[in-house]
Parts: C-alpha cells; structure tokens; sequence
C-alpha cells in the first residue's frame, strides 16, 4: 500500500483500554506483590493484551518488570536500624505570646529492639538462632497436666570481627 493511500486509510478495531496513567499504578500493584496475571485482572483485561502493551510500550513494560529490591532493601534498613539502636531528632516550632517564634531540637536515642534483632537473626543466621522447639508431654493418667512447649536457643559461640555496611 502507498504511503498516500496508507494516511487516508483508518486503524480498524477496538481502541485500546491502555493510559499513560496506568504506568503507576502499575508499578505500585507489582510492589503490593501482584502477578501479572492479577495486573490484567485489575484493569480487567486478558493477560495476552497486557504482554501487548509490554512489548508496544516501554514505559509501561519498565513498570511490569519492576523489582521491589529497592523497598526491600529500604524496609531492611530500617529494621537494622531500630535493631540496634539509633538516635531521633526532632525539631518543633514553639510560638509564644508575643509571636516570638522558637526552634526547640531534640535528640532522642532509642534502644535496640529485641523482637528486631531476633527477626534478624533468625533470618540471617537460622543455623544458629531459630528456636527449636520440642513438646513436652505429661504421663498419660487423668491427673497430668495438658502437655505444654518448650523452646529451647541454639547458641553458636559469639562472632567477632563481623562488618556491616548499609547503602546509602
């Protein structure tokens, strides 16, 4: 077909459902942890027509083939952080009176936080920090209390020398 004829001659078909807008909220659905699959079913489409928008347009094939490693590795800062301890510091505005106005910083250290620090081992280290846990039963006679659980820690010996670095 001639480029002449080509212009006066009209796309056939459904136009398409996609907007620029969706490239957000798509990014956003795949850090919430959707699959493709429950992308398509979000905007109600087929997943065929969802791999056409991937391969037709790059913005939004970037946002599909989002990693989340940047939110995590966002989340596993902050969970070092409160871990072992860190220090917060405000500042608020104080107006008296006569509408003087007053910067008042203050520095707070907040202690590590033990529930934040098994976590942490206990995914980084399960060798030598997961609880292992073991029933204990009483005897079998009607006058032996129900059987109750006792968790038992693993200790390796301490470590030393151990470097941590976080990005920045």
């Amino acid at each position: 077909m001639s480029p002449k004829l080509r212009r006066k001659h009209k796309k056939k078909g459904r136009p398409t459902l996609y907007k620029k807008s969706m490239i957000e909220q798509t990014r956003n659905l795949i850090i919430m942890g959707y699959t493709h699959e429950e992308v398509a079913k979000f905007y109600e489409i087929n997943v065929s027509s969802l791999y056409l928008w991937k391969t037709m347009y790059p913005d939004f094939s970037d946002a599909l083939d989002f990693t989340k490693d940047e939110y995590d590795s966002n989340v596993v800062r902050s969970l070092y952080q409160v871990a072992t301890g860190y220090t917060e510091r405000t500042r608020t505005k104080n107006v008296d009176e006569y509408d003087n106005v007053r910067i008042i910083r203050t520095k707070k250290k907040v202690a590590p936080n033990v529930a934040a620090i098994k976590l942490w081992l206990y995914n980084r280290r399960p060798d030598e920090w997961k609880p292992e846990a073991e029933l204990v039963k009483g005897k079998h006679d009607d006058a032996a209390p129900a059987p109750s659980l006792s968790i038992s820690y693993v200790v390796a010996p301490p470590v030393k020398d151990v470097k941590m670095t976080i990005g920045e």
